[in-house]
């Protein structure tokens, strides 16, 4: 790592547990998280139980959309060298049922966010994205600064465009150098539990039903957390500004990846098809042209290995985590 002190908005969230975790020793490490409850919080507790072992790490709990909060714990952005923000309130398809909430936590957090680092002169500011905001890609590669969508296709993915926008306002003609990451379909260790990958693996090793929304045949960049993690630290070394996708150059059916598991689990899971999630895309695929040629980053696990590296984390943590919810997040 290039900086003495960072802070990681969502540190107690999948990526930015990973990520955290990865950050040399001798690097101050301040983390925010809400602990919000856009899936089960015990799951960001016992990623946050972990993280405080960590000498070099401090928590704050700030919901970044009270800027009363952000104005009393100031302090923090003093030195601070970077922030990546990898605070959000997660999930596409529950975001038609509570937009208030996305927007308060994904456009407001990230406006009051950019505010503070425009205060204190932070040198620079990495804010994680989506691929929800290219909606369905097709056979066509989604391409950074081309491909947006004016209309988004969700509430989640309005709000993080959104935040992107307001960031990138605010933070014109500063001196601070602004980054965005947009991920495609992240999955592995610790991840979260209304995700398809490590949704499916509980259901087959607990034996529940495996539920499916559409026929299966939907395709994903399904992208391992260890080349996410790789990519945000190469982003931090990255002296300018750029906009940069993180995913899979393949994608891989939710049929497929039900048989991966079957194959790591040595069991076969009871399928139930029920009907298509509302607005839920067919194809999901990214251009990592940039990511490559720029910051000399492109995926290094394949589905395989992440799997099956997935599925060992879970056996070694079920019985942390067997009690917790994977309630599929439109259900």
């Amino acid at each position: 790592m290039i900086v003495k002190k960072i802070i990681v908005t969502g540190s107690c969230g999948f990526v930015g547990f990973n990520l955290i975790n990865n950050i040399d020793k001798n690097t101050e490490v301040i983390g925010l998280d809400s602990l919000n409850d856009a899936y089960d919080s015990r799951f960001k507790e016992l990623r946050l139980k972990y993280l405080e072992k960590k000498p070099n790490f401090k928590f704050h709990q700030i919901d970044l959309a009270n800027m009363d909060t952000l104005n009393k714990n100031s302090h923090i952005f003093e030195n601070c060298e970077a922030v990546v923000h990898l605070g959000a309130r997660a999930g596409v398809r529950q975001s038609f049922d509570d937009p208030e909430k996305y927007l308060m936590d994904n456009t407001l957090g990230t406006t009051n966010l950019s505010l503070k680092v425009k205060e204190y002169d932070v040198p620079q500011i990495l804010i994680a994205s989506t691929s929800s905001i290219y909606g369905d890609t097709g056979k066509q590669l989604a391409v950074e600064n081309k491909d947006e969508l004016f209309n988004p296709p969700s509430v989640y993915a309005s709000t993080k465009s959104f935040g992107e926008t307001l960031a990138k306002n605010i933070l014109d003609d500063t001196s601070t150098v602004i980054k965005i990451s947009r991920f495609f379909t992240v999955y592995g260790p610790f991840g979260r539990p209304d995700m398809s990958i490590l949704r499916f693996i509980h259901w087959i090793a607990s034996g529940q039903d495996v539920i499916i929304y559409g026929d299966g045949n939907q395709r994903r960049s399904f992208t391992y957390i260890s080349d996410i993690v790789d990519g945000i630290q190469k982003l931090l070394k990255y002296k300018k500004e750029g906009t940069f996708n993180f995913g899979s150059n393949q994608t891989w059916s939710l049929n497929e990846v039900i048989e991966l598991i079957e194959k790591h689990i040595e069991k076969k899971g009871k399928i139930i098809n029920k009907e298509r999630a509302y607005k839920d895309v067919d194809v999901v695929l990214p251009s990592l042209e940039l990511s490559k040629e720029i910051l000399n980053w492109q995926p290094t696990t394949n589905i395989e290995d992440g799997i099956k590296k997935t599925v060992e984390w879970y056996k070694e943590y079920e019985s942390s985590i067997e009690k917790l919810n994977f309630k599929y997040e439109y259900e």
